[in-house]
């Protein structure tokens, strides 16, 4: 089982996010993880506004990660960070990462999907990180902060690598955790999430287009 590698799993989820905390809590009871006790929903960090971040979600999610980091770095523990609207497949039950790792993507949208080691990647819904490198990393993700252009959490994850080119990273192939169709927290709503009436067909169209996913990777009805 995937957890039993970390010492700690940490869910970012805001609070009036309900829909989103039951639909993670059904992923670990499909993938038999609801009653680890080391799995935590973790109060995602809210803003006012966007300071040097492109979105308010966006500067929440850097910190949200980060506050995670650091309680892992302050505990000496590894640490799987999930995002609330992670899916997993059924390979998630039995993935194993390899000797060594240092850095775990579960999941990953790649602009070079054939050199993932070297490729830009959008999305940290699924990191992991052994414990021997989450104290520089939180160091790192924070001391970006004080630049003027920085990345967003992905990004930062991506830099830290290119830092430091001796890390060893592993990538799951194919990804074990989708991202699952759902109304945005970090960028502007689009005008159906906005409109009462357009919002539940939204919500309803959502759920087809997750439906069709399992369906096509084995995972429906799951």
């Amino acid at each position: 089982m995937l957890f039993d590698h970390f010492d700690q799993v940490r869910i970012i989820n805001l609070k009036h996010r309900i829909d989103r905390r039951a639909q993670m809590l059904g992923e670990l009871r499909r993938i038999d993880a609801a009653d680890d006790p080391r799995v935590a929903f973790f109060d995602a960090c809210r803003f006012d506004d966007a300071g040097s971040f492109t979105s308010i979600g966006a500067r929440g999610v850097y910190h949200s990660h980060l506050a995670i980091l650091e309680e892992a770095a302050a505990h000496g523990a590894s640490v799987l960070i999930l995002e609330d609207d992670v899916d997993f497949t059924p390979a998630a039950r039995a993935t194993v990462p390899p000797t060594g790792w240092q850095i775990f993507y579960g999941g990953h949208y790649a602009a070079q999907p054939h050199d993932l080691a070297n490729s830009d990647i959008i999305g940290a819904h699924c990191m992991g990180f052994s414990a021997d490198i989450v104290p520089a990393l939180a160091r790192y993700v924070r001391g970006l902060l004080d630049l003027d252009d920085h990345p967003p959490i992905d990004g930062a994850y991506v830099w830290f690598r290119r830092a430091h080119p001796a890390i060893v990273t592993h990538f799951a192939v194919p990804p074990i955790a989708d991202q699952r169709p759902s109304r945005t927290d970090i960028a502007e709503l689009r005008f159906f999430d906005r409109w009462p009436g357009l919002r539940q067909a939204a919500q309803w169209a959502r759920r087809i287009k997750r439906h069709i996913a399992r369906r096509n990777t084995g995972t429906a009805g799951a």
